[in-house]
């Protein structure tokens, strides 16, 4: 779900994964219900701890490796755009001068068994930068036209051929 902020020259889209959040909540939530439930009563039941330490790590994996969080801050008076992906702990962040791009581009792919998945680039002058990852359930075709939109770069999807596996 992508959520935009604008102010004066500076426009904030961050992308929350509502989804997998909400996931994250449901498969750990009874865990840490239970163990919570009998620390704090200070009951004596068989593997309170083993399900503290259990719903802390899977919240830990889930919220680190597959509900990432992405901003992009786009500051339109310097043309310039900044990534930033981050988890729990990790983060990466991205930069990209907007003066030298001159598209937003989809590319449609199609991996050996059929599914299909979109990447969205960001080009100019010789350079491809991925802006996504296309392993995530995110909504990648809003995400282009509305920095299409906020960037005033054109806007188009392309659709590439599957990869084949070797031997057919």
């Amino acid at each position: 779900m992508n959520f935009t902020r604008r102010k004066e020259n500076r426009v904030i889209i961050r992308q929350v994964p509502v989804l997998l959040l909400s996931a994250t909540a449901i498969l750990t939530l009874p865990f840490l219900a239970f163990s919570i439930f009998h620390v704090v009563r200070g009951t004596a039941a068989e593997g309170k701890w083993f399900s503290l330490f259990f719903g802390l790590l899977l919240g830990w994996v889930l919220l680190e490796f597959a509900a990432t969080r992405e901003k992009m801050d786009i500051d339109l008076g310097a043309r310039t755009m900044s990534r930033i992906v981050s988890g729990v702990f990790r983060r990466r962040k991205q930069s990209i001068d907007l003066t030298a791009m001159k598209e937003i581009k989809i590319e449609v792919k199609k991996d050996w068994r059929g599914r299909r998945y979109d990447c969205l680039y960001i080009c100019g002058d010789g350079a491809e930068y991925l802006l996504n990852n296309p392993n995530k359930n995110l909504n990648h075709r809003a995400t282009g036209k509305l920095l299409s939109e906020v960037t005033g770069l054109p806007y188009r999807v392309v659709a590439t051929e599957p990869i084949k596996m070797m031997g057919n």
